[in-house]
Order: C-alpha cells, then sequence, then structure tokens
C-alpha cells in the first residue's frame, strides 16, 4: 500500500556516495542527483512559482525481504530510498526555457555495472557513455522513440542524443548485450521538474508554476509506483512524504 503524506516541512536534497558492488556480481550503480536540473538550485524561487519537496521511504518487512533492497536503502530502520525519479505531470506542462544549451551528461561502465545507474536528463540532452573496464561491453536498447546498439572498445566511449522525451513512464532501459547483468535506465523529460533522490531518500522541485499536479515516483530496479495530486501555490511549498511497502512491489522483485 502507498501512503503519501503531505506537511509544511522543506527536505533537502543530497548526493549519493559512490556505488556499492553487489555480493556475488555488480548490479547497481550509484544514482548522481546532479544530473537532475533541480539539483543546486538556489531555495528562492522565481516570482510567482512554488516549491514541492520530500521524502521517499521504503518500509522493509523482514518477513518479505526485498533482495535488492540493501543497494538503495541505506538504513533499514528509517528507510530513505535511493535512485527513486520523481516527476510532476500536468496538461500542458512544458519547460520556460526556450533557449537553453544543450547538456551533455555521463554513464560509466566500470566494475560491470552502470554509473550512474538511474539518470534523469531533458530532451535534446545526451549522454557520453565511457568504458572503464578491460572488457569489450556494449550499450543498447529497444524505445518507441529511438533504438541504438553500440559496442563499446575498453576505454572508449560514445555520445548518443536523447531528442525525443518518454517522460516518467516510458524510460530508456540500456543493456550489455555481452553481460546481462548490467543495467540502466534513461529519463528523458520536456520539462525541468523532475528529480532522482540520492542516499537520504529526498527530492526537491523548485520554481513549479502554480496549478494542479500529479506528483508521480517510480524506482525501475524494484518497480515501485506511487502518485499524488496536489496543488501549487505562489509563494509556497508543498512537501510530500511517500511511504512505499513489499505491497507495492510485484511479487518477483521482492
Amino acid at each position: 500500500m502507498v501512503h503519501l503524506f503531505v506537511a509544511g516541512l522543506f527536505l533537502a536534497a543530497a548526493q549519493l556516495p559512490g556505488p556499492v558492488a553487489a555480493d556475488g556480481g555488480p548490479i547497481c550503480g550509484a544514482a548522481d542527483p546532479a544530473v537532475s536540473e533541480q539539483a543546486g538550485r538556489p531555495h528562492h524561487n522565481a516570482p510567482g512559482t512554488g516549491t514541492i519537496a520530500g521524502k521517499v521511504i521504503y518500509q522493509s518487512d523482514p518477513k518479505r525481504p526485498w533482495r535488492l533492497g540493501r543497494y538503495y536503502v541505506k538504513n533499514a530502520h528509517t528507510g530513505e530510498l535511493a535512485e527513486a525519479v520523481v516527476a510532476i505531470t500536468g496538461k500542458g506542462l512544458k519547460g520556460p526555457e526556450a533557449s537553453r544549451e544543450p547538456q551533455t551528461a555521463t554513464i560509466d561502465q566500470k566494475d560491470f555495472q552502470f554509473m550512474p545507474e538511474t539518470l534523469a536528463i531533458r530532451a535534446g540532452d545526451q549522454i557520453k557513455f565511457i568504458n572503464s573496464d578491460a572488457q569489450v561491453h556494449n550499450i543498447q536498447t529497444s524505445h518507441v522513440r529511438q533504438s541504438f546498439n553500440v559496442n563499446m572498445q575498453p576505454g572508449g566511449e560514445h555520445v548518443q542524443p536523447f531528442p525525443s522525451a518518454g517522460g516518467i513512464r516510458q524510460p530508456y532501459r540500456v543493456g550489455c548485450a555481452f553481460h546481462g547483468a548490467m543495467r540502466s535506465w534513461v529519463y528523458v523529460f520536456d520539462h525541468p521538474w523532475f528529480h532522482v533522490t540520492g542516499a537520504d531518500g529526498t527530492f526537491r522541485l523548485n520554481d513549479v508554476p502554480p496549478g494542479e499536479y500529479r506528483v508521480e515516483l517510480t524506482h525501475p530496479a524494484g518497480d515501485l509506483h506511487a502518485s499524488r495530486t496536489i496543488t501549487v501555490k505562489a509563494g509556497e511549498s508543498v512537501a510530500v512524504e511517500v511511504k512505499l511497502t513489499p505491497d507495492d512491489q510485484p511479487k518477483d522483485k521482492k
């Protein structure tokens, strides 16, 4: 069951430390909140806008352990969930920066992992894939908006543009044809109001125009999803705490 609570507190975002290797083989990389356009922004909003801030919590159940939880939940007692993607959706929602310069994010292939594993960018941005391993890797995806399949020699790199947004519901799942355990998810938005949570599970969306929106959350590795309708008012903040439990996961993800 998904529990969402609206409070009146600001919750600041923090970066997740370096990646944690999986026992018996690498599974995930580290989320990099710096790729979110909301990360690092000053707390003073543009005039006439509001803020959405919150925290994502995973409430574990010893009788139903999440086998991947140790990679994304740093403290099992408090449950802060890393690498959750949070974004708002709404009718006619578009980014305000018509002259915005495209940005380049980086995903490394290191120790048989994609680092970061979960990335969120704007439509028109590009990703520089790097292979830091001594083995040949591959990057490939099959998506309704675009597909690519590129072999990556040791020390090699490939720059891939992402011109079209899939939003929070249509991420690009990137894998390696040679190493099936390697995986990464790229979320592409046509607006700047998104964030990838760090180790403390927090997110913050600044400069949100007044209006009614849905705050949508997904955690691709855990196949977790939640949403809530909220109203943003100019000069005010809405804080949302999202609590997830094993009931919010398919049986094969527990």
